[in-house]
């Protein structure tokens, strides 16, 4: 079944895919965090939404997290779930001397930002919430990359290729991107899931020079832009 069955609208088969794999995934441990710290930083992202108005709690509610967030951690995770372009490199510099390492960060920017992205769009087809998973087993990997570096964001970073080496070339499909693509690459499997969501959402990202390429029906890649353009007016992105 898939996973906007209860939608009134049609949704694409591989976007329902990708957003219940994302989903899933919070069920298993992940680079810095184990599945149960991943799920409280999910069902936070969440309580804040519900705080603000932003979204509404699904009959029943979400379960209680099993592990609670330490202050800053849960700061950070409710500043970026309902105001991040409030959260500027003072809010960064903050929750580094508040205790979060870099890596932490980064994971928790990952993880707010496609939760942000599923709820949204379930708001926006109509359809409740869907429910967090469970927590699954298993430890972090706590694996960093040699090759990330400071570069020009808050965070270090993996350079593009030929710079970042193999493990860019890897991360980035052999092409170049910029820090918008770039700014999760500490923690590699964030960045995965951001250009998996991007593929599917946006468009195959070896296309995205190709100003006629044509992702969506119905929509030509200039309609798309537009779009785009004027969400990101109204959130204030600085990119």
């Amino acid at each position: 079944m898939s996973f906007y069955a209860d939608s009134d609208y049609p949704v694409r088969q591989d976007l329902a895919d990708i957003h219940e794999a994302q989903m899933s995934q919070l069920s298993e441990p992940g680079t810095w965090g184990n599945s149960a710290q991943r799920i409280a930083i999910a069902a936070e992202a969440r309580r804040a939404a519900y705080d603000a108005g932003q979204l509404e709690a699904p009959d029943g509610g979400d379960p209680e997290p099993e592990v609670p967030l330490p202050g800053v951690a849960k700061g950070v995770v409710r500043k970026l779930a309902v105001s991040p372009r409030d959260f500027l490199e003072d809010s960064y510099r903050e929750a580094r001397d508040g205790g979060l390492s870099d890596e932490e960060y980064v994971e928790i920017v990952g993880i707010v930002s496609r939760m942000v992205d599923l709820d949204v769009f379930a708001r926006g087809i109509g359809v409740p919430l869907r429910p967090l998973p469970s927590p699954g087993p298993g430890e972090p990997s706590r694996v960093r990359l040699e090759t990330a570096k400071q570069e020009l964001a808050f965070v270090p970073t993996i350079p593009n290729p030929p710079e970042g080496g193999a493990e860019a070339a890897e991360l980035y499909g052999g092409h170049p991107m910029p820090y918008i693509m770039r700014a999760v690459s500490l923690v590699p499997d964030e960045c995965r899931r951001h250009v998996e969501l991007e593929q599917v959402q946006y468009l195959p990202l070896p296309n995205i020079r190709i100003p006629d390429y044509q992702h969506h029906e119905g929509f030509s890649r200039s309609q798309v832009e537009i779009v785009a353009g004027r969400v990101s007016a109204l959130n204030e992105c600085f990119y």
